[in-house]
């Protein structure tokens, strides 16, 4: 029985081995990953901040300005299939916030919802665009409300697609105790040798499920679509900021009574079965929004510009219309 055993844990350890093995990938350079990734519509720009961002300019210069913002590890590659459905009426302004995409690790290493709210401040005044519409999906879509906020004067409308929104009075109370009591988890991040471990760490399973979680229609979450997105994480420092992300600088949590502020005509589009953000969580949008509507469109997950980029286009350009 011992040398069951034995031979049983031998048996699983290499089988750890293999597996932590298989999730090791060094960091891809910069240059490698332009050259497969940079279509002929990118442009890459330094900002005054040293960053050098990564964005495309689609559509006609005297169309209306819409920037999009992509969500929590994507990438204004998020936005191609909705893209080429607008470019004909709107100027197109598709960021890789800061961290994320081909724009990656910034020297201010700033990757707060204000850091990436300066971003699009700092791009927008270098190509001359003072009013502009913004858009956002997720983690995106919280950037382009808080813009809304923070710049009413220069938002001219706002759409939120599967937008991480704000809490409830109860949540705000939640997240704040929780923040009181760091979890463990966090404490041990402050170990160099795990930080160092899981920036390394970074297996091609784990893109493959976050898309198969993003999406409702399972066909999407394709292996060319996961390697693009696992690619992308690969760019040097990339993972070190993604890390930093979800280990410090903790987000202060609004309630929804900052939402009545917003000024700007807003367009809200969630996906009926998303299972990042719950549909309900957009409700808070239309209920303390003014000028706000909304669609739940079904069959839907976390990504509708891309599962029905059809459908989002034609809403777009109505509510657009009807301004």
């Amino acid at each position: 029985m011992k040398k069951i055993l034995k031979r049983l844990g031998i048996v699983l350890f290499a089988f750890l081995i293999v597996l932590i093995y298989s999730g090791i990938y060094l960091d891809i350079p910069r240059e490698e990953l332009e050259a497969k990734y940079a279509t002929g519509s990118s442009q890459f720009l330094n900002l005054t901040d040293g960053t050098r961002i990564h964005f495309r300019d689609e559509g006609k210069l005297e169309n209306p300005v819409i920037v999009l913002l992509h969500g929590f590890n994507g990438s204004l590659f998020n936005f191609e299939r909705l893209v080429p459905l607008l470019v004909d009426d709107f100027r197109l302004i598709s960021i890789d916030l800061p961290g994320f995409g081909l724009t990656g690790a910034t020297p201010s290493a700033d990757y707060t919802t204000e850091g990436f709210m300066d971003a699009v401040t700092k791009l927008t005044k270098e190509l001359g665009i003072e009013e502009f519409s913004i858009a956002g999906n997720s983690m995106g879509g919280g950037v382009a409300w808080r813009y809304a906020l923070e710049y009413p004067t220069k938002v001219e409308a706002l759409i939120l697609l599967a937008s991480s929104a704000v809490g409830t009075k109860e949540d705000v109370k939640r997240f704040e105790e929780r923040e009181s009591n760091v979890p463990i988890v966090w404490k041990l991040m402050g170990f160099d040798v795990l930080k160092k471990f899981l920036n390394y760490f970074t297996p091609k399973f784990f893109a493959t499920e976050a898309l198969k979680k993003s999406f409702y229609d399972q066909k999407l979450a394709n292996y060319e679509h996961a390697m693009q997105f696992h690619d992308l994480v690969l760019l040097e420092g990339s993972r070190n900021a993604i890390l930093s992300m979800t280990m410090g600088g903790r987000r202060k949590m609004h309630g929804p009574e900052v939402l009545s502020e917003i000024t700007a005509p807003t367009l809200v589009i969630h996906g009926e079965e998303d299972n990042i953000i719950e549909y309900k969580r957009s409700l808070v949008f239309e209920e303390n929004i003014d000028n706000a509507t909304i669609k739940i469109y079904p069959r839907i997950g976390h990504l509708p510009m891309y599962e029905d980029p059809v459908k989002t286009a034609n809403d777009i350009k109505a509510f657009f219309q009807g301004l």
